[in-house]
């Protein structure tokens, strides 16, 4: 059985607010074991400078398969140091990344991501690129130097596919890499895909909880 709950991406960013300082946006997605119907999902964290850690809500998205269920939670408060905490039942679960806490690093004018304990790449962006290309970003566990990532995708409903590898494209603070795959897909209206990331004789997927990406135009 999966984890009760699983911290999955974590993105934040800074832009300027026209009155000299910064104004800031973070996203947190987070898995739970879909245990009962009453249940409170939370981001417990702390802004640093000795401030106390407290309780961010985040509120449900959808359901997924194998009883799970997709939390997001939106904030402007710049939280450096963190846990996810799902409570059910009476008990409380934790994603506090095998003891250590997640730490994001400070964010001005700039994006970063952080990636959960369990997944060891991510979607981060993707959409048609021009008339005949889609294009598509991907967060990745820098687990060692030599990786490669790509993704399996259809424009026929798996009648026939095809593979697309990516490239390196710059490293976050949080020191996860982020790669860029083009594919040419023509004149296609939808594009079905999932990513693949192959490190140390291993491969990991994200296909969306087993249901692919799709993009539509």
């Amino acid at each position: 059985m999966p984890d009760a709950v699983e911290l999955r991406l974590v993105t934040s960013s800074s832009f300027p607010s026209g009155t000299g300082s910064f104004s800031y946006r973070g996203e947190y997605q987070i898995v739970v074991q879909n245990i009962a119907f009453q249940k409170d999902v939370v981001i417990l964290g702390t802004t640093g400078s000795g401030a106390p850690f407290i309780d961010r809500g985040a509120v449900f998205q959808e359901s997924l398969p194998d009883g799970r269920e997709l939390w997001k939670l939106t904030t402007g408060d710049e939280v450096l140091e963190f846990v996810a905490k799902y409570t059910v039942l009476g008990t409380a679960f934790f994603d506090n990344n095998a003891g250590a806490n997640y730490t994001q690093p400070p964010v001005f004018d700039e994006f970063d991501a952080l990636v959960g304990r369990v997944p060891q790449i991510v979607l981060g962006q993707s959409g048609f690129a021009d008339a005949t290309h889609i294009s598509i970003l991907a967060a990745v566990k820098n687990l060692a130097f030599v990786k490669q990532v790509g993704i399996v995708f259809t424009t026929n409903n798996w009648v026939t596919s095809g593979v697309a590898f990516g490239h390196f494209d710059h490293t976050l603070k949080s020191g996860n890499e982020v790669w860029k795959v083009e594919a040419l897909v023509g004149t296609a209206t939808r594009v079905d895909f999932a990513i693949f990331y192959r490190v140390n004789g291993q491969e990991f997927w994200d296909n969306n909880f087993s249901r692919n990406y799709t993009l539509l135009r």
